[in-house]
C-alpha cells in the first residue's frame, strides 16, 4: 500500500456530518471515576467520542411502545389477578377449615378463567393484532 493510502486510512471521518442550523441542544452528564473510563474506552473502540457515543446510544435505544392506556390496563389486569388470589385463598381457607367447598368456589373459578383470558390476550392487544 502506497504512503498516500496510509495516511488517507488515518483521515478518515470519525465526526458526524454537519447538519443545517447546527446542533444547538446541549447536555451535560455526570459519570463515576469507573463510568467515565468504560465510556472512553468504548468510545475508543468505536472511534468516536463520548459525546457522540452516549448520543447514538441514546438514539439507538429501544423504544417504549406501551401507551398510558396500556399501563393503565396492565395495572388493572394486576389488581384483578391480587383479587382473585385473596378469594380463591379464602375459599381455601374455609374448604380447609369445614372439609366442605363453598358455593362460591364455582364463581370464584370462572373468574380466574375470565382474568387468565384477558391476560392471554394482553399481549396481542398491546401490539395491535
Amino acid at each position: 500500500m502506497s504512503e498516500t493510502g496510509q495516511t488517507k486510512s488515518r483521515w478518515l471521518r470519525t465526526r458526524q456530518s454537519n447538519v443545517v442550523g447546527g446542533r444547538i441542544h446541549r447536555h451535560v452528564v455526570k459519570l463515576t471515576d469507573e463510568q467515565e473510563l468504560a465510556v472512553q474506552a468504548a468510545a475508543r473502540v468505536q472511534g468516536v467520542t463520548v459525546a457522540r457515543l452516549l448520543a447514538d446510544s441514546a438514539l439507538k435505544a429501544p423504544r417504549a411502545s406501551v401507551s398510558r392506556e396500556d399501563l393503565t390496563e396492565l395495572f388493572a389486569v394486576t389488581k384483578l389477578i391480587a383479587a382473585v388470589g385473596r378469594n380463591l385463598n379464602q375459599l381455601a381457607k374455609v374448604a380447609n377449615a369445614t372439609c366442605e367447598v363453598p358455593q362460591e368456589t364455582a364463581a370464584a373459578v370462572d373468574a380466574v378463567r375470565r382474568v387468565f383470558d384477558r391476560i392471554e390476550r394482553l399481549p396481542r392487544d398491546l401490539v395491535g393484532h
